[in-house]
């Protein structure tokens, strides 16, 4: 899939014509387009802090957080399924670096991705309603936009809504564990379908006080930090197109940044979906009449940003972590032999 990817990049390159990139990526202002790196950094900070606010006590530190959303950004990029694989790693490794329990942990991560969605769509229907104002864009697709925008807020209201009256689905959470451990006993006779039922319901319920037990003014305060991330995500390519000396509107720059985000959760497969991106940046930014070459030259830049230093600073969190973890098993190890051969 990776050759694939890099197959559709090369094909990129061409249509936009690779001379011409060079020629207007030369110009570049290079102390602006190196801001965007620290940009970057506080967008991955503000995701960070937007669910240490949403973590059950005792928590975690900042740091620790900020590690962690490192892994899960590695495990995005290179194992690309939706977020689905970023987010598995941040539950895990919660579970390993606090005393939160895996159900407490899970409930952290869905109210996030929860609150996410509902300031994607609320962001993105804010930058379509300055674009129809502007008539920046054809109003049919603004329109068929905001209706996509309109239907992921009221999506994402609904999910928070389902998530804080979870103890509702206690009676049917129960009875599907109970058939599943039914079913899993006629392969294995022995199998305890009670202390399965009881296994369950245990997690059920420390999920829902996890959900319930966070406060509202912390809900509040994460959205709008994560509101504010959407925000200063399009800073990055807006000041891409600065550094190239041609300026362009931050309500389109943002409304792209917000599609491509959406590109972005297509499990297609192809890590970091290189060449699948820039395609469709570079589309986007086209659509709303900059040239090939600009629009080419601005998604590039903001690439090497968003993805390529985000790959070479998670693929190190990474690692820091299955070193620590190697270390960890080697210490318990030679604990282990120090108490089977007491001197």
């Amino acid at each position: 899939m990776l050759i694939l990817g890099a197959i559709i990049f090369i094909g990129y390159l061409y249509f936009v014509g690779f001379w011409n990139v060079v020629e207007v990526i030369s110009a570049l202002d290079l102390r602006i387009a190196l801001s965007t790196i620290l940009i970057d950094l506080a967008c991955i900070g503000l995701f960070a802090l937007g669910w240490k606010l949403l973590l059950g006590n005792p928590g975690m530190k900042f740091r620790h957080c900020f590690e962690i959303v490192l892994v899960s950004i590695f495990g995005d990029l290179m194992i690309p399924t939706g977020s689905i694989s970023g987010e598995v790693f941040r539950v895990t490794l919660t579970t390993k670096r606090s005393s939160l329990q895996l159900s407490e942990a899970t409930a952290s991560v869905i109210l996030h991705r929860l609150l996410l969605g509902i300031t994607f769509g609320g962001v993105l229907g804010v930058g379509l309603v300055f674009l129809i104002t502007t008539q920046a864009m054809p109003l049919a697709g603004l329109y068929l936009f905001l209706a996509l925008a309109v239907i992921d807020l009221m999506l994402g209201l609904i999910g928070i809504y389902a998530a804080f009256r979870v103890q509702r689905f206690e009676r049917f959470v129960e009875r599907l564990a109970i058939k599943t451990g039914n079913f899993i006993r006629i392969f294995r006779s022995e199998y305890n379908v009670e202390d399965m039922r009881a296994r369950v319901m245990g997690d059920f319920k420390t999920f829902g006080r996890a959900i319930t037990g966070v406060k509202k003014a912390s809900l509040f305060a994460s959205a709008v930090i994560l509101t504010a991330r959407w925000f200063l995500i399009a800073v990055i390519p807006y000041l891409m197109f600065f550094s190239l000396g041609y300026p362009v509107s931050y309500w389109v720059v943002l409304s792209v940044s917000i599609f491509a985000s959406m590109v972005q959760m297509i499990p297609i497969g192809i890590p970091g979906l290189v060449g699948v991106m820039e395609v469709s940046m570079t589309a986007f930014f086209m659509g709303f009449g900059i040239p090939a070459g600009i629009a080419a030259s601005a998604t590039i830049l903001t690439r090497l940003v968003i993805f390529w230093f985000e790959l070479l600073i998670s693929s190190a969190a990474a690692s820091f972590q299955g070193v620590r973890g190697l270390n960890n098993i080697k210490n318990k190890e030679k604990s282990g032999a120090g108490l089977s051969h007491p001197v």
